[in-house]
């Protein structure tokens, strides 16, 4: 959504489409987002092309009513100038509003907060422009109903069939904050876990991860998917992030002394991180979130 050279901000030339005859291509959608939201939406309709926008958005609208069930779900699909057409519930409810209309025809700067919303703006327009879709791309949004979150963001270019992008289709899908219920029925990760809170000021090897969950790495990627729905890249990050949100809350820290707290020897580095998850500088971000 709106949402690091180290795996996070993945990119893709996979090409999203419909097709004229919704019926077939709606059923395998749904599926996909019942089942895996993140995954799988390039494989399902690459084949389909849509003859024009409106075409797409008139198929899509079909899945609104199974999207607005989904509280855990943000979807929204994006004309060519980056403005909401399409929206779900739950963003609408995220964005402080109260009716889908009033989300519709805004862009991303519109709707969130600076500099967060110029930043999912330029975002879009680079999806849209060159046509190079954001896949898994783990981010903390800031809503304007105060609401703070944990995502997994997908964001496709949408292909007519003229080959010309006529607009974008994006997913966030939350990260289940309670990782210590998730992980007690995982005993492997539950030590990789406990392991990476005690060591949040250190440089952590994904090596040493494995070996220590008993795992190929193969296998330690596999099993964070599926449990935590990231990589054991992401959930360090994430807790590295998690940690240094609660640093800010104290004045009497630094910047410098957070970024050291949470393992970087850079402070500069860890600004830029930060800002790239959350689309503000830690500074932004304590004057924002820890006014008082």
């Amino acid at each position: 959504m709106e949402n690091v050279p180290m795996l996070i901000a993945a990119k893709s030339t996979t090409r999203l489409s419909t097709s004229t005859a919704p019926k077939s291509v709606l059923k395998s959608v749904s599926k996909s987002v019942v089942v895996e939201p993140t995954k799988g939406w390039s494989q399902q309709l690459q084949r389909h092309q849509p003859k024009d926008f409106r075409e797409f958005v008139d198929n899509i609208s079909l899945l609104l009513p199974l999207l607005d069930t989904m509280t855990n779900v943000v979807f929204f699909v994006k004309d060519s100038q980056a403005r909401y057409q399409l929206v779900n519930r739950t963003l609408i409810k995220r964005s402080g509003l109260k009716d889908r209309q009033e989300l519709v025809g805004l862009t991303p700067e519109q709707v969130f907060a600076k500099p967060q919303g110029k930043d999912y703006l330029n975002q879009d327009l680079r999806v849209l422009k060159e046509g190079r879709g954001i896949v898994d791309k783990l981010e903390l949004h800031s809503y304007a109903s105060g609401q703070l979150g944990w995502c997994i963001t997908q964001k496709l270019p949408v292909y007519s069939a003229e080959q010309q992008i006529v607009a974008m289709v994006g997913i966030s899908v939350d990260i289940d904050e309670d990782n210590e219920r998730i992980l007690r029925k995982h005993a492997r990760l539950a030590s990789v876990e406990q392991f990476v809170r005690d060591n949040l000021d250190q440089k952590i090897n994904i090596v040493r991860l494995a070996k220590l969950a008993n795992l190929s790495q193969s296998q330690l990627e596999r099993t964070f998917k599926t449990v935590l729905n990231m990589s054991p890249i992401q959930f360090v990050q994430k807790m590295r992030l998690e940690h240094a949100i609660r640093l800010l809350a104290d004045p009497k820290l630094t910047v410098t002394q957070i970024s050291l707290n949470c393992g970087y020897g850079d402070h500069s580095a860890f600004s830029r991180q930060f800002k790239q998850f959350t689309g503000m500088s830690p500074v932004q971000f304590r004057k924002t979130h820890f006014k008082g």
